[in-house]
């Protein structure tokens, strides 16, 4: 019987067995999501991204070996932030196995990675995994991990016609009064249940001034909405940066919020159309966005929309109380 593999810790010597494993997964990937960018089937393109990852403050990753061979690696960084409270965080890129690896060696990794946060007090712990690998997100569902965003893409042939009585409008900077109502849309539906995320007050109160900056962006695309002098809903795209996970050349579905009582109308499809014309001749084909799962309207929309996830990133809340309630009488 072939030995299992040794968890190790991920040291520099362990960065050129890593990139092969990621572009071994960028070309398995590539077979069913051709969308995806060619660039990162080479090593050397994913070699940048780990090192800066590997260089984080308090950055902490592992590898498993077996007879000389990487079989996989898992590396993530500690977040420190009022919304994710003590928590570390591995990326799309921060992890892969083999191609002949068992899926159940991530938990292995997983197990050996997250002791090092457990100790530090990281008990929220964030991972991604590849939407088309059902293998692997059941090895990471088997060890408590639940889906909490999508990330998502689509092609941009899209056409639709603003509902009657409906402008669609490119938005310019003096809008900010105009949109001011919308802002908090998207942070009241995400409180909601089942989702339940938060968002502080204090942030709530910096919304107009963040606004009227991004309004002035001129790397960004904000699109309107609008029946006479209201403002029905809003989209905001950008050029995306480049990933393993991203088409070439895509542009990001950023921001997209509609007045409840204005949905079902066909709004969101008519502001994609034209932020996707505008993509187009920029001579983009993809687009990207990502959503909480748990937000049932922006859920069911997006995928309604046809946006359809290359990634999930995944979720698990260890109980703090492990910290001193560890199976030993005191």
């Amino acid at each position: 019987m072939r030995p299992s593999p040794q968890v190790v810790p991920f040291g520099p010597d362990h960065l050129d067995a890593a990139t092969s494993l990621l572009s071994d997964r960028q070309r398995r990937l590539r077979a069913l999501r051709p969308e995806l960018p060619t660039a990162f089937e080479e090593s050397a393109a994913h070699l940048p991204t780990l090192r800066a990852l590997l260089e984080r403050d308090g950055a902490s990753g592992v590898a498993a070996v077996s007879d000389g061979a990487m079989a996989g690696f898992l590396i993530g960084y500690p977040r420190r932030e009022p919304i994710w409270g003590r928590a570390c965080w591995s990326p799309i890129d921060g992890s892969a196995l083999a191609d002949a690896s068992d899926p159940e060696l991530i938990r292995d990794l997983y197990a050996a990675w997250s002791r090092h946060f457990v100790e530090l007090g990281h008990f929220r712990q964030y991972v991604h995994v590849p939407a088309d690998d059902p293998d692997l997100t059941a090895a990471w569902f088997h060890t408590g991990f639940g889906i909490m965003q999508a990330h998502a893409v689509r092609d941009l042939e899209l056409a639709a016609l603003a509902p009657d009585g409906v402008t669609v409008r490119r938005a310019l900077p003096g809008d900010i009064d105009r949109i001011e109502d919308l802002l908090p849309l998207i942070a009241e539906a995400l409180a909601r249940p089942p989702a339940y995320a938060v968002r502080l007050p204090e942030q709530l109160a910096t919304y107009r001034d963040s606004w009227a900056e991004e309004l002035e962006e001129p790397s960004a695309h904000h699109w309107l909405a609008e029946d006479g002098d209201q403002v029905l809903a809003m989209a905001t795209f950008y050029a995306a940066d480049p990933g393993p996970m991203v088409p070439e050349g895509a542009w990001e579905l950023a921001v997209a919020m509609a007045r409840p009582e204005a949905r079902g109308r066909g709004l969101m499809r008519a502001l994609l159309a034209a932020g996707f014309a505008e993509a187009r001749e920029s001579g983009a084909t993809q687009c990207i966005t990502d959503w909480r799962t748990a937000a049932l309207p922006t859920h069911r929309s997006w995928t309604a929309l046809g946006f359809r996830p290359t990634h999930y990133r995944l979720h698990r809340h260890v109980d703090e109380r492990i910290a001193w309630a560890g199976g030993r009488r005191g």
